[in-house]
């Protein structure tokens, strides 16, 4: 289990996380939700400790994380996909997943590459092809096969759907299904709302760095604010 307590984060002057506290418990999918600018990706840059905090505390499986480098974070299984994908487009398809097992010392490598084939296929046959020359939808699915090719525990996904087809949308979130039922924490942010709140367990919701609602997803769902807000209901 991953727990964040109390959490504040400044940029400069600015207090952009106010004291949220959240936890992500084996097994599920949380789905965190917000206005742009509620602190929602620097929440996960703060867990990927890309982010200092300057109050409260951070623990994964009951240990301190607040003076572990990234680097430590992703040999410990917490695994960042971040918005815009951030590939490197001038790598192959294969070197962006190789580069996603880089810290790696397991002998699962390969076996774990034909996972995310199974999951992707496309990418596959697309293995020797610029992953700046990939569609929009096959740049998100090689995002989040590189950072499945670190072996997560958990994954924290930023803005999966962004910018892609629906039909490409609907594919992209059953395989985060699939990751999720076969072991992996998830930590979704997600524009999506319909859909976070659908396949997710339970759900935070920022205003202005603070979290303002949390509950089972599926009784936020039901909730009059969020309904009017992000529902159009």
């Amino acid at each position: 289990m991953l727990k964040l307590h109390d959490i504040h984060v400044y940029y400069g002057h600015v207090h952009a996380l106010k004291g949220i506290s959240l936890e992500i418990p084996q097994g599920k999918i949380i789905s965190l939700l917000g206005a742009n600018g509620a602190g929602k990706s620097t929440t996960l840059k703060m867990i990927s400790r890309l982010i200092p905090p300057k109050q409260g505390s951070y623990d994964l499986e009951s240990e301190s994380m607040l003076k572990k480098t990234p680097s430590d974070l992703v040999k410990r299984g917490v695994i960042h996909c971040p918005e815009n994908r951030r590939l490197f487009p001038l790598l192959t398809v294969e070197e962006n997943l190789r580069i996603g097992s880089f810290t790696r010392k397991d002998k699962k490598v390969a076996a774990d590459l034909e996972k995310v084939f199974a999951y992707f296929p496309r990418l596959k046959e697309r293995l020797n092809q610029y992953a700046g020359t990939l569609s929009g939808g096959e740049q998100q699915m090689l995002a989040i096969a590189r950072a499945l090719m670190g072996n997560p525990k958990i994954l924290l996904l930023d803005e999966p759907s962004l910018g892609l087809a629906p039909n490409i949308i609907r594919d992209i979130f059953q395989i985060i299904m699939r990751i999720n039922e076969e072991g992996t924490m998830i930590l979704l942010v997600e524009q999506n709302v319909h859909l976070a709140l659908e396949i997710s367990h339970y759900t935070y919701v920022l205003e202005n760095g603070r979290i303002a609602l949390e509950g089972e997803s599926r009784h936020i769902k039901e909730n009059d604010k969020i309904r009017q807000l992000y529902l159009g209901a």
